[in-house]
């Protein structure tokens, strides 16, 4: 699956490029989500994703919004013990995002930012 630890210029240019929709499968896969559900955070209707299957890419602004949810599922899974653990700690609902959930919070930039530092906090052990 796409690197989330690549260098910047290497994230932009698959950003740029369009990454494989395989992507969206696989996200969708890990993170034990419908298409629906995960269409909505990425912020692309199902008929999109459809097509985007049938295409083979992602649009770039896509590709940005995947990329995103892959590198913070990647950085919950070092911070709170694993896939598994990730994947709960993703959909749960958390105090420090005002009840949001980090998969809900995360579908903006600021939000995904908001989302890393709390993920360095439990990491540094600094309670939210």
């Amino acid at each position: 699956m796409p690197d989330s630890d690549a260098t910047p210029t290497a994230a932009v240019e698959a950003i740029r490029e369009g990454l494989p929709a395989e992507a969206f499968d696989w996200l969708k896969e890990e993170l034990d989500l419908t298409t629906s559900d995960l269409a909505e955070v990425v912020q692309i209707s199902r008929r999109t994703v459809s097509r985007r299957k049938k295409e083979g890419r992602l649009k770039p602004g896509e590709s940005e919004r995947v990329l995103r949810l892959i590198r913070l599922y990647q950085r919950a899974a070092e911070v709170v013990g694993g896939r598994g653990e990730a994947r709960k700690w993703m959909q749960e609902p958390n105090r420090a995002l005002g009840e949001a959930s980090p998969l809900q919070f995360a579908d903006t930039e600021p939000g995904a930012r908001r989302v890393e530092r709390l993920l360095g906090q439990i990491e540094h052990g600094v309670f939210t």
